[in-house]
């Protein structure tokens, strides 16, 4: 359902006191102009097995309460004992064949060598990792079932105040009871009264500052947080996390096992960000809370959306997350009105206008662990493009151009191979495709997102590593992160001033770090079609080429030849055949084909170059590298 149309150890320091890693990564979090590469190597690492918990039946409540209660603790535990050096790694997450976590600490400590010398050490159970790591967290904070949303708001004050987040549960072999009565572990913040009853209530004043209530206690709750850390300047600047809240515990079944994402907060907790989880509709109540009146979670993202501005002081804030569509705000299950692409792009749409993007942990493969162990991972100076840009000369040799300039009259198309705009997706995809036998049999863009290396720099590393010659790497969409570039401008309800020159910025730091020149996909959503305004100011890091949205056909824009992504069909076979169809609409003329498809493998890119000419044998199509697509787009156009 994403983005388908159809259907940074070191003397740094940030404000609020947090130690960060002086890597590549944090390093471009605090607007440094250059990396500067750590090189930890610890001792010892303590690994916990989690995958058991993928097992459980979570149709059984206290099952999905075990799950919900266990991961929670775990990633916050991981955030702050991984917050100044790689100690804590859990294994958990599995996709496309490979269990993930093992694979990636297997290279760190064979092939890689980061690890080589480090000692592994396991954890017997959840105790045994708290008291381990007794260290790094100075108390609880406890969080009200009864108000889903102070389960983020737990996560926020795991990252700000050094706590554990836990679930208010006094029933024998709680975790709750485990934590406070087994480990004596002491209390620090109630979100909740001691007696279970609810802090925030929709009603009268928010506690501790006494703002009115405005009729949502869901609403209540991240507005004191709101004053309590994003608005004092106690949360990180240019980070944040919107997941999913406990409202998971009443629907567990609504996407896979680990789509709680909540492993995904131990780097935002490590960071010290602000985490939220609100509709972007004003035109109905979200199922989550029914009874507030209508508009209210909208109103209070928007207000979240300008602190973060704020606090980021107009420069780029990262979001993680993406909105909930399996559990609410979409039409999907019966939780709203609104279809998932729509809500989407229209929550993107808002972020886009105060200088935020999305790191895109989507459902599907939207779980990623040990995201606060890998941003550890020692990066070199640079990562040049693996291949050189193809030349003219080559292009003519090859009998695309004419010694006259003309550029033949076939159908040429390049694979978009996405979509990588999530760690999530990246640090599970690159183990699975990277290892595919049939990768090097066509050419493909590979895009991905740059910014993508704050979490999983070390699947980054890989796919350079180990690209072969038909591996080129390109920038996804948007850019360094997802947003709307046209929201970048046309701010109806910020009412901001232009970001441009921040994304602008923000992208040319990270695309020449990874050698990238070609930005694969403006996706420009409910915003609207960009102008060649924002095509200018894409020039200033993608100056070799640019996917559009709404664009009808490839053309020269501001000086840098675009063409707009075409979907293709999933299945292979029909792949082929649309391939072939759109070269016969286009019968006797240069035409070009960007073509987009979504997670699928070097053998379904190479599967399809072999239907097209095994069963469209006359049909003029060149499959070419994105680097020769977008050449000859400007050729043409001469």
């Amino acid at each position: 359902m994403k983005n388908r149309r159809n259907f940074i150890k070191t003397g740094l320091v940030l404000s609020a006191g947090l130690p960060l890693t002086a890597n590549f990564q944090t390093v471009f979090a605090a607007g440094a102009d250059s990396p500067a590469p750590s090189a930890a190597v610890p001792e010892v690492v303590y690994v916990y097995d989690a995958p058991p918990l993928r097992q459980l039946d979570l149709a059984d409540p206290a099952n999905a309460r075990r799950v919900w209660d266990t991961l929670h603790v775990l990633a916050a535990l991981q955030g702050l004992a991984n917050r100044a050096a790689p100690r804590f790694y859990l294994f958990y997450c599995a996709a496309l064949g490979v269990e993930t976590d093992q694979f990636w600490l297997d290279w760190f400590r064979h092939e890689d060598g980061w690890l080589k010398a480090t000692k592994i050490q396991r954890l017997t159970g959840l105790a045994d990792a708290i008291m381990t790591f007794r260290d790094a967290f100075d108390g609880l904070v406890v969080y009200d079932p009864n108000v889903p949303a102070t389960s983020n708001l737990a996560s926020t004050a795991a990252g700000v105040e050094r706590l554990l987040p836990v679930r208010f549960d006094r029933s024998p072999g709680s975790l709750f009871t485990l934590l406070t009565a087994g480990l004596q572990l002491p209390v620090k913040l109630w979100l909740v009264n001691p007696d279970g009853t609810s802090r925030f209530t929709g009603t009268g004043k928010l506690p501790d500052c006494g703002l009115p209530s405005c009729g949502s206690a869901k609403a209540d709750a991240y507005r004191w947080a709101l004053q309590r850390w994003l608005k004092s300047n106690r949360c990180s600047p240019g980070v944040a996390g919107y997941y999913l809240d406990a409202y998971w515990l009443q629907r567990p079944l609504g996407a896979g096992p680990d789509m709680h994402t909540l492993s995904n907060h131990d780097w935002f907790i490590a960071h010290g960000g602000f985490f939220f989880d609100l509709s972007p509709w004003a035109d109905e109540r979200p199922v989550d809370d029914p009874r507030q009146p209508q508009g209210t979670d909208k109103d209070c993202l928007l207000e979240i959306l300008r602190a973060l501005y704020d606090r980021a002081g107009g420069g780029m804030t990262r979001i993680g997350g993406f909105p909930p569509w399996p559990y609410k705000y979409t039409s999907y299950g019966g939780a709203g009105k609104h279809g998932g692409v729509e809500t989407e792009w229209e929550f993107i749409r808002l972020i886009s206008q105060f200088n935020a993007y999305a790191e895109a942990d989507a459902a599907g493969l939207g779980a990623i662990a040990n995201a606060s162990f890998f941003q550890h991972y020692p990066l070199q100076a640079r990562y040049p493009q693996p291949n050189p840009k193809p030349t003219l000369e080559q292009w003519q040799a090859r009998s695309f151009v004419a010694a006259d300039g003309r550029v033949a009259k076939k159908l040429f198309v390049a694979h978009y191979v996405g979509d990588y705009d999530s760690p999530s997706w990246l640090y599970k995809a690159v183990p699975a495709f990277f290892c595919d036998p049939a990768r090097g049999k066509t050419p493909l863009g590979w895009a991905f997102d740059p910014n993508l290396a704050a979490r999983a720099p070390q699947a980054l590393a890989y796919a350079w590593r180990h690209a072969t010659n038909n591996d080129f790497f390109i920038g996804g969409d948007s850019g360094a992160g997802y947003l709307n570039p046209r929201g970048l401008i046309v701010r109806p309800d910020s009412k901001l001033p232009s970001g441009m020159v921040a994304w602008q910025e923000y992208c040319r730091r990270y695309y020449e770090f990874w050698g990238m020149t070609i930005s694969g996909f403006m996706l420009e959503g409910a915003s609207g079609a960009s102008d060649d305004s924002e095509i200018a100011a894409y020039k200033t890091f993608s100056p070799d080429g640019i996917g559009t949205h709404f664009q009808r056909a490839a053309a020269m824009r501001a000086g840098v030849p675009t063409c707009p992504e075409t979907d293709l069909p999933t299945e292979a076979q029909a792949a082929a055949r649309f391939i072939a169809e759109y070269a016969g609409r286009h019968g006797g003329r240069t035409a070009f084909l960007w073509a987009r498809a979504t997670l699928q493998s070097p053998r379904w890119y190479a599967d399809v170059s072999r239907l097209l000419r095994e069963q469209h044998p006359g049909a003029p199509v060149e499959i070419v590298d994105p680097y020769t697509f977008f050449g000859l787009i400007r050729v043409a156009s001469r």
